[in-house]
């Protein structure tokens, strides 16, 4: 493992074999790879699943760091991967979402070269192929991405699901509010511009969105309550 690695990238998994191993070489093949260290946090119900068997085939690789942590919330989640993290930059990575391969190096210079930014996205392609990687998905569909201002951000979530952000800025506006479903990167990035910080859309496209119709904010058993939350946020940070 690399003593000073440039990003941290945090990922929370919960029965999530079928998108995994094609995630872990997505990661792998990055161009910021060798400067990165990967905080893959295990929320199984039990250590001894597919999901761990699956990390098992890349034990070898010192950048994959692999943390047990019980069932959980994905945002209490990411607040222990934020506790964890040695970078000075974090990202968070869903599995079933895919990268462009130099993305990820782009949006952490981006960073490192503007120092008065504290988040940066860029456009999404959406694929509604599992596991389809950055270079297959000829999706002629993006994510619909707004320049990062307040007015904006109450329009829509343009960061979404590959924002990279200072992992400072927990020390300014506070760690994921654990409270919410499904909105509380939306509920941080909202925080982040109300508290004075800056969110910069980038002019490129940085990955691939799965449109996956089991997750949270899609899933018909759980949509009305992601919902209620966008909503009530939008109100909340208009006033």
């Amino acid at each position: 493992m690399i003593n000073s690695p440039r990003v941290s990238i945090i990922t929370s998994i919960y029965k999530a074999s079928e998108f995994l191993f094609d995630f872990l070489l997505d990661v792998k093949r990055q161009s910021i790879f060798p400067n990165s260290e990967v905080l893959i946090l295990d929320a199984n119900e039990d250590q001894n699943n597919e999901d761990f068997k699956i990390i098992s085939k890349f034990k070898g690789i010192p950048n994959f760091k692999y943390k047990y942590i019980g069932k959980c919330s994905v945002y209490k989640a990411w607040n222990k991967g934020i506790k964890l993290a040695k970078a000075p930059i974090i990202t968070n990575w869903n599995v079933d979402d895919r990268r462009c391969v130099s993305s990820l190096e782009h949006q952490v210079n981006f960073l490192e070269n503007n120092k008065n930014i504290d988040l940066c996205y860029g456009q999404l392609k959406i694929s509604n192929t599992k596991n389809e990687t950055f270079e297959d998905c000829n999706s002629n569909r993006f994510w619909p991405t707004l320049e990062g201002t307040l007015e904006n951000q109450l329009r829509h979530n343009s960061p979404h699901c590959l924002p990279v952000w200072r992992k400072d800025v927990h020390d300014r506006f506070g760690m994921f509010d654990e409270s919410y479903f499904s909105a509380s990167d939306y509920d941080m990035w909202f925080r982040i511009l109300k508290g004075g910080g800056n969110l910069k859309k980038l002019d490129e496209v940085v990955g691939v969105y799965y449109e996956n119709s089991k997750s949270i904010s899609r899933n018909r058993k759980t949509i009305d309550e992601a919902l209620k939350e966008v909503f009530s946020l939008r109100k909340k940070y208009s006033i």
